[in-house]
């Protein structure tokens, strides 16, 4: 689905059809388990310790998903929203292997607040079909998101009006649709640019050991959230993406006076000689000593 499609059909009529039943929240009998289906909790993109600083909603846009909110897990259902205050633990996964859904949430970071869609299906697993960056929002868009921050923030005993909800989301979806259709569809779609924050912070950290949540706090998404959307943007897996990034830098270290295998690797953060070679290894298809013979500084020893 394009994305002028996603925003100006399927998303206005979500939010027009959203009903006060359908939202859920840290209000008082607000979890959603109060009317949907317990179920277990199976973590997949990431558990249910999940959280941080800032507010989400998300709308449940097609199929079904389990759903852990504050610690109880329930079974969500197409036209279901929940809003998650800052630091509120919440994670989704899904309910079969074999059952599809979509997930679309309104991440409300001050810094940067972005609209994305996930989803899930039984071949190819998860990936985002949709990331727009929010910042392209007029000064009335950027009120509407304060709003939508205000009402996920608190939580009073009773639930916020669903009126205000509704129209901040349709002003804010509105306005992007406008936007879309004016300039396009490229300079909304932030994936592509998340991708090159990945490759610019991998890089600049080469040096020091690096694992995947180190990038994925780094870049404020859940690991395994940022590994899929890496390896569909790229074809190539974050995780092989970062030891290449390592080893090319070991690589140049190599190819200088009086460098060695095991002081490269250790400077490196490498545990040891045998990790940093197998490493080494599986990127070059080669050890580093051979490797370093036919490209390096001419030294033939590994210590």
């Amino acid at each position: 689905m394009s994305l002028s499609d996603f925003l100006g059909c399927e998303l206005i009529e979500r939010l027009a059809r959203l009903e006060a039943s359908r939202i859920f929240g840290a209000w008082q009998d607000g979890n959603p388990i109060r009317v949907r289906p317990q179920a277990r909790f199976a973590p997949v993109l990431y558990g249910e310790e999940h959280s941080h600083p800032h507010q989400e909603i998300c709308l449940l846009l097609t199929g079904r998903c389990r759903f852990s909110f504050q610690h109880r897990v329930s079974v969500l259902k197409t036209g279901d929203m929940v809003a998650c205050p800052g630091h509120v633990q919440h994670a989704e996964a899904f309910c079969s292997g074999r059952e599809s859904y979509r997930l679309a949430w309104w991440s409300l970071w001050e810094k940067d607040p972005m609209l994305h869609v996930r989803r899930y299906r039984r071949k190819g697993g998860y990936d985002v079909e949709h990331m727009i960056r929010l910042t392209t929002l007029t000064h009335y868009g950027k009120e509407r998101l304060d709003v939508l921050r205000d009402l996920t923030a608190q939580s009073p005993r009773q639930p916020p009006a669903i009126e205000r909800i509704r129209e901040a989301m349709l002003s804010v979806t509105l306005e992007l649709y406008r936007q879309v259709l004016k300039s396009g569809e490229t300079p909304f779609d932030a994936r592509a640019e998340l991708v090159r924050k990945v490759t610019d912070f991998v890089r600049a950290h080469a040096a020091q050991s690096l694992a995947l949540a180190d990038v994925a706090n780094a870049i404020h998404m859940s690991p395994n959230y940022l590994t899929s959307l890496f390896h569909s943007q790229t074809g190539m897996s974050l995780g092989r993406f970062i030891l290449s990034e390592r080893i090319a830098l070991a690589q140049r270290m190599l190819r200088e006076p009086g460098a060695s295998v095991k002081s490269v690797g250790l400077e490196l953060g490498f545990s040891d000689p045998f990790t940093f070679s197998r490493a080494f290894k599986r990127i070059a298809s080669l050890a580093p000593q051979t490797w370093t013979r036919a490209h390096g500084n001419g030294r033939e020893s590994g210590g």
